[in-house]
């Protein structure tokens, strides 16, 4: 990074890295290996979660110095920061976490079970059903469709190996797994890849239709890991 820091956040918005702090910035282009120092944020947050959605990078947290929750927005376009003007934001929390799944970012608390969502196109906050316990110091990811929350300090302030998800189609969450150890302040993400196999000697009978139609199914599911991080 151009600048040593702490308590930041990164996000990643059309295949660029962006690393937010409370006085600063930045972008990471992997391509070429480069830094790009861009426009601060408006006001100050401390422990701010970011996320993209819809083209822009939102960050959502407490004002530094308040305890205040406040939502800023970045247009990459521009180079410019806003003040989200909405009628109602979601209680002051220390350590928020934040994932764009299908178009709608889910605000998920460290000290509730509570999962807020905010709807960027009718600038509107809604609620989900609550989590089956808190997860304090926990992890949120999104992948397949899904909502994975994991780990933390649970209800009855023990520390938790618990994995659960939240299907947006059913509107349910359920425990799916259990970590390897129960943990907190740790982070989660999904990766995914793209690739095509590799062939030998004994694929000779595979036709070029069939390889270009494994292609695309490839191709289709990329574009559906990227749409639901939009």
């Amino acid at each position: 990074m151009l600048k040593a820091r702490e308590y930041h956040s990164s996000t990643v918005l059309d295949g660029l890295l962006y690393v937010i702090a409370s006085d600063s910035t930045e972008r990471y282009d992997h391509s070429v290996d480069s830094w790009e120092a861009l426009q601060p944020m408006l006001y100050p947050m401390d422990n701010c979660s970011t996320t993209s959605c819809r083209g822009k990078l939102f960050a959502i947290g407490s004002l530094a110095g308040k305890e205040a929750m406040g939502m800023q927005c970045y247009d990459p376009d521009t180079d410019l920061w806003s003040l989200v003007n909405c009628s109602h934001l979601p209680p002051w929390s220390f350590a928020p976490k934040t994932v764009t799944l299908n178009g709608l970012m889910y605000f998920i608390r460290d000290d509730s079970a509570e999962v807020d969502v905010y709807n960027p196109a009718k600038n509107e906050w809604d609620k989900i059903p609550a989590m089956l316990q808190v997860h304090v110091g926990g992890s949120v990811a999104v992948l397949g469709g899904k909502l994975y929350v994991s780990g933390g300090y649970d209800n009855t302030f023990e520390l938790s190996d618990v994995l659960e998800a939240y299907d947006p189609e059913t509107r349910a969450w359920s425990v799916v797994g259990r970590l390897p150890e129960p943990i907190f302040w740790h982070g989660s993400v999904s990766i995914f890849r793209q690739f095509m196999p590799e062939t030998t000697q004994e694929d000779d009978d595979i036709t070029l239709d069939n390889t270009i139609s494994l292609n695309r199914q490839h191709q289709n599911l990329h574009s559906q890991n990227l749409n639901e991080l939009r």
